[in-house]
């Protein structure tokens, strides 16, 4: 089982991901410009609260956090498969890139929501799963 400096140190690792991909976006080709933009906005959407997080020191909210952004690079890896296969940074697709992000206590986090809830969570889109995020 995970701990609050284990989920700490995994944020900031993914953090860390981030900035390398945006220090990496000097040339992008016009015809991946919108797979790159979404990617963006989406990790925005998963980043927004951490800062907050990481200064407050909350094990539940950094908890919910990891949940989240756990969730929601699962759901931007399924959306880059299936509407952005062909963008590229630097000749490395958007969904490669995706797996350079650290999942390391997905599970952990997934039985802590279901726990907390009692609500199961089934990593689908839509109507198609796959053992590869």
């Amino acid at each position: 089982m995970t701990n609050y400096l284990n989920l700490k140190k995994e944020l900031i690792d993914a953090l860390d991901t981030h900035i390398d991909i945006l220090k990496d976006t000097a040339t992008i080709d016009s015809e991946s410009l919108d797979g790159v933009m979404f990617m963006m906005r989406s990790l925005g959407f998963i980043f927004d609260r951490a800062p907050k997080v990481l200064w407050e020191e909350d094990p539940d909210e950094m908890n919910f956090l990891m949940f989240q952004y756990y969730s929601l690079l699962r759901e931007l890896k399924y959306n880059l498969a299936l509407n952005y296969s062909y963008a590229k940074i630097h000749n490395q697709t958007l969904l490669e890139i995706s797996q350079n992000f650290p999942t390391t206590y997905e599970q952990e986090m997934k039985d802590w929501w279901e726990g907390l809830t009692g609500l199961q969570v089934d990593y689908t889109k839509q109507t198609m799963a796959s053992d590869q995020f």
